[in-house]
């Protein structure tokens, strides 16, 4: 009788959580031509205006119900956008042709006429503005129930998160590119440890001697340095808390050349975008940058949370026949995730009379995201690592009960097991092996023998 066939045991490929990272499918750059491209930018103009005004809306007495109406509105009418741009249709009436792109007649009233392409996501945002209206008006036409201003702020705290995760998606997947083949090799964790640091204390060196020497007009790198140590000393001590809170995954990867080098990529990154959080927190508490200044860096920072949630999803597969969010549809959902973002800080900063402390806390919030994830994707990385070497160390025959309690072990009990596993038992062997049965006994005195 035949053996059974033994499973196969699955590939490192198959199973590799690097690879599929690395396979992210949408790249920045067509992300970013897909977002700005010349037949749809009357949308972006759009948002811009409208977002400024409703902002204005939002700080004058009794403003903040129709500000939050307005957001919500228009996040939900590019929202549906988004759901039926895929019809031709559709596209016809969001999207400016190539005739109409090339046009110049009149510039002025090329400029004018392009809007048009706006009129489809505004329809659906004035009827879902009534609806809610009709459905939620109190005794004045805008007097909204206050969990609505409510709910649109508290949306802040889910884009600081949302930045941090973005960006974190887009960090993992850039380390994990073009790593060398999985290799057994070890690695001295304290000089990764100084490479990292000296990048990223070098790095804020020069932003606080950029940012100091704009705000007074002078570049003096003692001042720069000295006066903002406390900068310094704050970065040093996230720095070592989070190299502590991941300290034992760092460990892990040393004893694979892959992942030693995604470990040391994945964390760099993580620890300059940390850094930048906390140099714009530190900025906006000791250096007292004006309010244009802060309107700006907002605003960019509001495109590229944007931006980067719209990558990290659009890169990732949801379901094999049915993608919610693709690059066709990335701007109307982008515009949604725009309003939405603007409303939420508008609410908050008219909540909290100033825009700067609604800012630092969305720095704040991003700064921990990020660190959080740091330690959670190297355990996602290792405890795959960990069951690929498991499974191609799987006999042809069915495994004994103690492998199979090995496989059930933590990454790093298995660490342990095996580092006490190859520790050899030494054993003194000198012939000298106690009493033995010799010719000297009497066997008559011991043993009764009859007939």
């Amino acid at each position: 009788m035949e053996d059974a066939e033994a499973p196969i045991a699955p590939s490192a490929e198959e199973n590799d959580t690097l690879t599929n990272l690395a396979a992210n499918e949408t790249s920045l750059f067509g992300l970013v031509g897909t977002l700005l491209s010349p037949k749809t930018l009357p949308h972006l103009a759009l948002i811009s205006i409208a977002s400024t005004l409703l902002y204005i809306i939002a700080n004058t007495s009794n403003g903040g119900d129709v500000a939050a109406l307005g957001f919500i509105s228009l996040s939900c009418g590019y929202a549906v956008t988004a759901v039926f741009s895929s019809s031709e249709k559709v596209k016809t009436w969001i999207t400016l042709s190539h005739s109409e792109e090339q046009e110049k007649p009149n510039p002025i009233k090329r400029i004018f006429t392009s809007f048009k392409i706006c009129l489809f996501p505004l329809t659906i945002a004035g009827v879902l503005g009534i609806l809610i209206l009709m459905l939620f008006a109190g005794d004045s036409a805008f007097d909204l129930p206050a969990a609505i201003p409510l709910s649109l702020g508290s949306l802040f705290v889910l884009w600081a998160v949302a930045q941090g995760r973005s960006f974190g998606s887009w960090a993992s997947s850039k380390a994990a590119k073009n790593l060398p083949e999985k290799e057994t090799t070890t690695g001295n964790i304290k000089m990764m440890i100084a490479t990292q640091s000296i990048i990223v204390f070098s790095l804020s060196a020069l932003g606080i001697m950029a940012f100091q020497s704009i705000y007074e007009q002078q570049f003096d790198v003692a001042n720069a340095l000295l006066t903002n140590l406390g900068f310094f000393f704050t970065a040093v001590i996230v720095y070592g808390l989070t190299v502590a809170w991941t300290w034992k995954y760092r460990q892990m990867a040393l004893r694979d050349k892959a992942l030693k080098q995604f470990s040391f990529r994945w964390t760099l990154f993580a620890h300059i975008f940390a850094t930048w959080h906390l140099l714009t927190v530190w900025r906006q508490l000791v250096m007292s940058p004006g309010p244009i200044e802060v309107f700006i860096e907002e605003v960019l920072l509001m495109m590229f949370t944007v931006f980067m949630a719209i990558w990290s999803i659009t890169s990732q597969s949801v379901g094999d026949k049915y993608k919610l969010l693709s690059t066709e549809n990335a701007l109307p959902w982008g515009l949604s995730f725009g309003y939405a973002y603007a409303g939420s800080v508008a609410m908050l900063a008219t909540a909290f009379n100033d825009i700067t402390n609604v800012m630092i806390t969305g720095h704040i919030i991003a700064l921990l995201t990020i660190t959080w994830m740091q330690r959670s994707v190297l355990a996602q990385i290792l405890d795959q690592h960990d069951l690929v070497v498991s499974s191609t160390r799987i006999p042809q025959s069915d495994p004994s009960p103690t492998e199979s309690e090995d496989s059930d072990l933590e990454p790093e009990e298995f660490v342990q097991l095996e580092e006490e596993s190859e520790q050899s038992i030494e054993v003194e062997w000198d012939g000298n092996v106690g009493p033995t049965i010799n010719e000297d006994v009497e066997w008559d005195d011991v043993i009764e023998i009859k007939d």
